[in-house]
């Protein structure tokens, strides 16, 4: 029995969102490879390769560094590691390959099941910290390993919960991270342009201002300033909401943060000298202080994917990530691949800057989810797609 087109699409899309970094619903990793990679990539090869060579080029320039990401530090073909290098670096640099009617479809699918995650969990999640929800926390999640941070799970919701500060009430949805999820909404209101006619974009917006990430308040910032210089209309109505929407967060939020949203900004993790989170100046200083005493080789070439581990010189999520794995050539290399992919236009190159800049607090890329986001804000400008919205 041959698989219907439109199945298959929904299938890759919820590889695309359910292999992210994600609480609930998450399995090993062992098992996305039998589970979600290996039948994803033989789909895409199988039903949606359109042998244009400039997607042969994608594929093979981004699979390159994907590959170089993945590896350890020793390849070899008799290590594990290097087969499940190859199927990740195979499965990312892939999604070049699908024509892009279909990728359009199949952001469709992601839009709709993206919306369904927020619109169900949003209430729960409002309802928790009006302390209205009927149902208390059902489950603990505790980092890999048993290390590292703790998540009190609820119904459609987790909440980080901090050593000192208890709960983070910043809304994440299922994801790990209300930041994850930040980026993501920054992305898909850049790709619609921040056209808040729409019903979904409004719930990102929303959701987006209640995560309180800055990368998502950031992004929003520089995509609606330099987007004033490429002739984008927006519609008064949009920036009235989104000032009512901000400020009824700041409101409302404010007593229960105990100004820690403003803390924030200021010292918690904001950009100021002596800020103490992973943003703040002296940390960049510190950062570019222990990338001097690495050996030449691999600050040049990187040490792959477990490279940064064990250093005591970086957060984990910040730039220097990409430094450690990728070194200083191949970060570089990714960089302007990036951004020579999104020079077919002033739009285009306007989300590929957003990406890079993106980078820098979240360097976690090479996941399906970022690449595909990365190709469909690209190829969404593109006039030669006839796209009839659902």
């Amino acid at each position: 029995m041959k698989l219907k087109k439109n199945h298959i699409l929904k299938y890759l899309s919820i590889v695309i969102i359910f292999t992210s970094w994600i609480v609930f619903y998450t399995i090993p990793r062992d098992l996305q490879y039998p589970l979600f990679f290996i039948p994803a990539i033989v789909l895409i090869f199988y039903s949606f390769y359109p042998y244009k060579k400039e997607s042969v080029v994608a594929f093979l320039l981004f699979g390159i560094v994907i590959f170089r990401f993945f590896i350890p530090e020793d390849p070899s073909i008799t290590n594990v590691s290097f087969w499940a290098a190859m199927i990740r670096a195979a499965l990312l640099s892939s999604l070049f390959l699908i024509d892009r009617e279909s990728l359009m479809k199949m952001y469709d699918y992601f839009r709709k099941y993206l919306f369904y995650i927020v619109i169900i969990s949003l209430p729960f999640y409002l309802l928790y910290i009006a302390n209205l929800l009927p149902i208390g926390q059902i489950a603990t999640y505790i980092g890999e390993g048993g290390e590292g941070r703790t998540w009190n799970v609820y119904l459609f919701f987790s909440l980080q919960d901090h050593p000192f500060q208890g709960e983070i009430l910043r809304f994440p949805a299922i994801f790990d991270e209300p930041g994850f999820l930040g980026v993501i909404l920054a992305f898909v209101l850049a790709i619609d342009k921040f056209d808040l006619s729409k019903i979904q974009n409004k719930v990102f917006l929303f959701s987006g201002i209640l995560t309180f990430s800055l990368a998502f308040y950031l992004l929003v910032a520089v995509y609606l300033l330099l987007s004033f210089h490429i002739e984008i209309k927006y519609k008064l109505y949009g920036a009235v909401t989104a000032l009512l929407l901000i400020s009824f967060g700041y409101i409302f939020f404010t007593a229960e943060f105990e100004d820690r949203i403003i803390n924030r900004l200021v010292t918690d993790e904001g950009y100021f000298w002596e800020a103490s989170g992973r943003v703040g100046l002296y940390v960049q200083y510190t950062i570019l202080e222990g990338l001097r005493t690495l050996e030449t080789k691999e600050l040049l070439f990187g040490g792959g994917y477990q490279a940064h581990e064990g250093r005591g010189l970086t957060s984990g999520v910040t730039w220097d990530r990409l430094i450690f794995q990728l070194g200083i050539v191949f970060t570089g290399y990714l960089i302007a691949l990036i951004l020579f992919y999104g020079s077919k236009s002033r739009q285009t190159f306007l989300f590929s800057i957003l990406f890079v800049l993106s980078m820098m607090q979240r360097p976690a890329v090479f996941i399906p989810l970022w690449f595909f986001l990365l190709i469909i804000g690209v190829i969404m400008d593109e006039k030669k797609i006839n796209r009839n919205p659902r």
